[in-house]
């Protein structure tokens, strides 16, 4: 217990510097450099003339202006530089409360900055090019945890995820790829030490790393790596428990006091969260360096400045707490089918779908229009007929009579093929509402889409339906068309944010952050989140404050939903705000 007690007044010594060092990076990136990088960001894709970037025009941007290029490349580095001496800068901080010398914060800072000015002098691109390996793909707990800017904006969709993983021998690669990467991490994380303090190359770094873990101690050095990241999140949860506990009491107790104690205990779950951070980073430099935090004399102990340093975090994220216990969740998203589908209940995108999931009463029903060969509408989303139907070619290969001949099969069940003509008059006689997507390929007519609306459009309109589409250019004829039919601007990626005249943006959800939310609250763009179908996406994007959610599973989202109105409670509220934290972890 003594050494228990011990350790802990060894972290209050060094509070001071763990907290200036922590919330200091992290203020200055979320208020400083990611509102100037996306600010930079936007003025360079204005110059080029587009309103957006996306996979599907990225050639055209980057050709359109060799200078403008040159300067998204130039920003491009500029931030992976950022990320490897953000995440420098967390090492050394570290590095040096482990230092034998114990150290007023003076002594600290100066010391930080000496150490930084050498990791830059001995930067290099293969440096730069192993730390990204590492911490975006052999471990990726790295980066989300620490919460380093751009490394975190490289992921995979999740549906692209799903896709592999739906394909059973994919989705064993991808387990065995996975299990090898963690174990690489362990058996090259005694390379990152040697690349920062010691300012040795890659190379000579990876070597050393790998002999050191070299046999049955790899075992050892993979079983630490596990308990370093497990105890943290051990920790914090039972830390974040027993604030959920008190304020259940509080609300049986003295329901008066409950919102600003959940306020007070949200501003110790963020001291908390960020004190399991730190204690995570000492653990692994002291891990990979065998530096322990160093013993100090009591006389030398003053409290003032870690109180004041405390207190001003503590503030801050008061303030956050109050902004996001205060009526939260007064309007809740509205609900989209996706290909009007729940829980796989019937084949995508038939009439049989559309007819058990209106039961459940959706918002929306997303469905996928295409063109056919003779210049009909069919319901199909995709552009290859041989998965579904069993038919080579695309819509553009067969005419409408020919299309709604076929059946399509998924999950052991079949349906016909419908026409649009027959899906909206069910829709209409249903009182359900569609999120009508134009797909577009290169065998579409040049008037696909005016054609559409000139059959359409009124309809649409007077029942108040909705169009999305991923061609930005079909958008473009709609908002010409008329401004009454709303319309969303798909985009599979959350780069840039686009200016466009869409009403707002369905955005695939893996990256959708806070950052482009408020951007679109403060552009009075809507947004649609894609597709997030387990509970703790869904969750999230609930927090986010999306506009809709798009899923396959209407019947979990609705249940989570009616959930978080009857559950209003602070309590309740609290505890997502602990989830959001723990999904950090994950």
């Amino acid at each position: 217990m003594k050494k228990i007690q011990r350790e802990f007044q060894k972290i209050y010594y060094n509070l001071d510097k763990i907290l200036l060092l922590f919330f200091t990076l992290f203020t200055f990136m979320e208020f400083v450099w990611i509102p100037l990088n996306s600010w930079i960001s936007e003025g360079l894709l204005a110059m080029t003339g587009h309103a957006y970037l996306s996979p599907t025009n990225l050639l055209s941007v980057f050709a359109e202006n060799l200078l403008v290029t040159g300067l998204f490349i130039l920003l491009f580095f500029v931030n992976i530089a950022i990320a490897y001496l953000e995440l420098a800068l967390l090492f050394t901080g570290v590095w040096q409360l482990l230092d034998e010398k114990v150290k007023h914060l003076t002594d600290y800072l100066r010391d930080v900055r000496d150490s930084m000015v050498a990791i830059i002098r001995h930067s290099s691109l293969p440096k730069v090019l192993f730390l990204l390996f590492y911490s975006v793909i052999l471990l990726p707990f790295l980066r989300r945890v620490l919460n380093i800017y751009y490394f975190n904006k490289i992921v995979v969709p999740q549906f692209i995820v799903d896709y592999l993983s739906n394909t059973v021998w994919l989705g064993i690669l991808i387990l065995i790829f996975l299990l090898l990467f963690f174990w690489l991490a362990a058996r090259f994380m005694y390379a990152l030490p040697n690349i920062y303090f010691e300012h040795r190359g890659v190379k000579e770094s990876i070597a050393y790393s790998w002999e050191k873990t070299r046999g049955r101690k790899q075992i050892g050095s993979l079983f630490r790596l596990i308990w370093l990241i497990t105890f943290p999140v051990l920790l914090f949860t039972g830390v974040g428990g027993l604030f959920y506990l008190v304020q259940l009491l509080a609300e049986h107790f003295v329901p008066s006091a409950s919102y600003w104690l959940a306020v007070v205990c949200y501003a110790l779950l963020k001291l908390a969260y960020y004190g399991v951070v730190a204690l995570f980073m000492m653990g692994f430099v002291s891990l990979l360096t065998g530096k322990q935090l160093p013993n100090y004399r009591r006389k030398r102990l003053r409290h003032h400045l870690r109180l004041t340093i405390l207190l001003v975090s503590g503030l801050v994220f008061g303030t956050q707490g109050a902004l996001a216990l205060y009526f939260p969740f007064d309007t809740l998203p509205v609900t989209i089918s996706h290909r009007g589908v729940d829980d796989g209940n019937a084949v995508q995108n038939s009439i049989e779908a559309l007819e058990k999931t209106s039961q459940l009463k959706p918002d929306y029903i997303e469905m996928d229009v295409q063109e056919t060969k003779d210049g009909q509408f069919i319901v199909m989303h995709d552009t290859d007929l041989l998965a579904l139907t069993g038919n080579p070619g695309g819509t553009h290969d067969y005419t409408l009579a020919e299309l709604t001949g076929m059946t399509a099969s998924e999950n052991g069940m079949a349906a016909p093929v419908p026409s649009f003509d027959e899906y909206l008059e069910k829709a209409d006689e249903l009182g359900q509402k569609l999120l009508v997507e134009i797909k577009v390929t290169k065998a579409d007519s040049p008037k696909l889409t005016q054609n559409f609306l000139k059959k359409y459009g009124q309809r649409l309109i007077a029942k108040g339906h909705q169009m999305q589409s991923l061609d930005y250019r079909t958008i473009i004829e709609i908002k010409q068309y008329s401004e009454k039919l709303v319309s969303f601007f798909i985009l599979p990626f959350n780069s840039i944010y686009p200016t466009t005249v869409a009403d707002g943006y369905t955005m695939e959800y893996t990256s959708l952050d806070q950052n482009f939310m408020t951007k679109s609250w403060i552009r009075g763009k809507s947004v649609y989140a894609w597709t997030p179908n387990e509970e703790e996406s869904m969750t999230k994007m609930l927090l986010l404050q999306v506009d809709g959610i798009i899923t396959d599973n209407m019947t979990d989202l609705q249940s989570l939903m009616e959930e978080m109105k009857e559950n209003r409670h602070y309590p309740d509220l609290f505890f997502l705000q602990f989830q959001s934290l723990i999904y950090n972890f994950e």
